[in-house]
């Protein structure tokens, strides 16, 4: 089986890439960081900060957001360690760099896929994962 003819729908309003917010912003259709769905983690998996694009993908109120396991809207989550040390495990790393479409299911049970970017930060002597949102529509053809 082959596939051919993929075209993927990204959503004007949301772009991501696994570099800094300004890169990402330049580099699609998005005109700034607010209009990216980003969230922030703890490394144990916690929501920490939602900004209201990533409460807007997710169905829900950015401070109904917060304290929410990731896991919650990322199924695939539940069992793969965010961090390994103090870096971003680097299975999750390397599924962002080609691209891996996750399922995502909102706060009202909507499922669908997004490509993740996951980037490390530090705040205030800790580290937190910075996970951006890319929501996509695969169009395909199997042959």
């Amino acid at each position: 089986m082959r596939i051919s003819n993929v075209k993927y729908q990204v959503n004007s309003n949301i772009i991501a890439a696994n570099v800094d917010a300004e890169s990402i912003a330049s580099a699609g259709n998005c005109q700034s960081e607010e209009e990216m769905a980003v969230l922030t983690l703890y490394d144990n998996g916690l929501i920490c900060e939602c900004n209201k694009a990533a409460a807007s993908l997710l169905d829900c109120l950015p401070n109904k957001l917060t304290w929410q396991p990731i896991s919650k809207f990322l199924p695939w989550l539940a069992e793969t360690p965010l961090m390994q040390g103090a870096n971003i495990n680097p299975n999750l790393r390397f599924l962002s760099h080609i691209g891996y479409s996750f399922e995502v299911i909102s706060m009202s049970g909507v499922h669908f896929a997004c490509t993740l970017f996951f980037n490390e930060i530090e705040s205030f002597g800790r580290h937190h994962l910075r996970l951006i949102f890319r929501p996509i529509t695969p169009e395909y053809t199997v042959v």
